[in-house]
């Protein structure tokens, strides 16, 4: 399978900034519209956007992950078939990296973990996915300096060292996490974490590197506001934890700081996910002195854990 792209899809760009972003705003409703009345055109940009729409729930309606791929799908200048998949070289190629998203998660990891069937992926197997995927994310890296590609590429190889003989066969999984860590990307940076965690957690190697390496990734991740590295990190100020991905917890209370561990649970809350609902509970049970006096705010943010995790408001009305 061969993936190009001729750069066409960059007049369809200019066309949606100028007809859509420039006189509605990125966000607003009347931008959605236009970005569905463009998609409907032909517009590539636009069917990217549309699909997002779609993919991240902007749109609220059933089976968001199986409408969304056929946009995807079209953005992308790509057809799915029985007898594989063909590229017509008009596509995006952010669009190419979304669908190797697709193919790398579908039905294991993410949001994607529990989709509903999608019969394009489902005819392919496991190793023909991650084939395809890797071929979408070099696609898209041919086109534009993705650290979401980046990223992705590292996980194809972290489950497929041999497809490594695609690129280049001294490139490991790391490089890849590593490449788009510096880019800022926060779902590397997490993963990289993680490895520096199970090093730690296993009493592998330098243990002063390794948590300086683990502060480090988590930090650029949780400077940019992402909820599962922000509250990690707090935890690790307030009470030196370090947990490894079995499960597995260590102690390290040399490098407890109680004021970093706030700053960095109230990183975790700016734009909250589920995991926020930890870094609340946090806030509330190592520094309760604040809600005291406080009983809005203590319902406030009981409310934000009970709306974003049930499970974590059941353990939190028992402080």
């Amino acid at each position: 399978m061969k993936i190009t792209c001729n750069n066409t899809y960059k007049n369809d760009e200019l066309i949606l900034n100028e007809t859509v972003f420039e006189k509605y705003g990125y966000s607003s409703p009347s931008a959605e519209r236009e970005i569905i009345c463009l998609a409907l055109t032909g517009n590539k940009a636009a069917l990217k956007s549309y699909a997002d729409l779609l993919f991240y729930r902007k749109i609220n309606c059933k089976n968001n992950y199986s409408k969304a791929f056929p946009l995807y799908c079209e953005a992308a200048g790509l057809t799915f078939s029985e007898d594989g998949i063909t590229c017509s070289g008009n596509g995006t190629p952010l669009a190419f990296y979304v669908l190797g998203y697709y193919l790398v998660n579908y039905k294991c990891e993410s949001v994607l973990k529990k989709c509903e069937t999608i019969d394009e992926i489902e005819r392919m197997s496991r190793d023909e996915r991650l084939d395809a995927a890797l071929d979408l994310a070099m696609a898209t890296l041919s086109s534009t300096r993705s650290p979401a590609a980046l990223n992705l590429i590292g996980r194809i190889l972290k489950e497929s060292p041999d497809l490594a003989k695609k690129l280049d066969g001294d490139t490991t999984a790391e490089q890849y996490f590593e490449d788009a860590a510096e880019e800022g990307y926060v779902f590397a940076c997490n993963n990289l974490a993680a490895k520096e965690a199970d090093m730690i957690v296993g009493e592998i190697g330098d243990l002063a590197t390794h948590v300086n390496d683990y502060v480090h990734y988590l930090t650029i991740s949780a400077d940019r506001y992402e909820p599962y590295a922000a509250n990690r990190l707090g935890l690790f100020y307030m009470i030196g934890e370090v947990r490894s991905s079995t499960g597995d917890t260590v102690y390290l209370h040399e490098y407890i700081n109680t004021r970093f561990a706030k700053k960095y649970f109230q990183k975790a809350i700016v734009y909250p996910d589920v995991n926020s609902a930890w870094a609340y509970f946090n806030l509330i049970k190592y520094f309760h002195k604040d809600y005291d006096t406080n009983i809005d705010l203590l319902n406030e943010h009981m409310d934000c854990i009970k709306e974003l995790n049930p499970a974590v408001y059941d353990i939190a009305i028992e402080l």
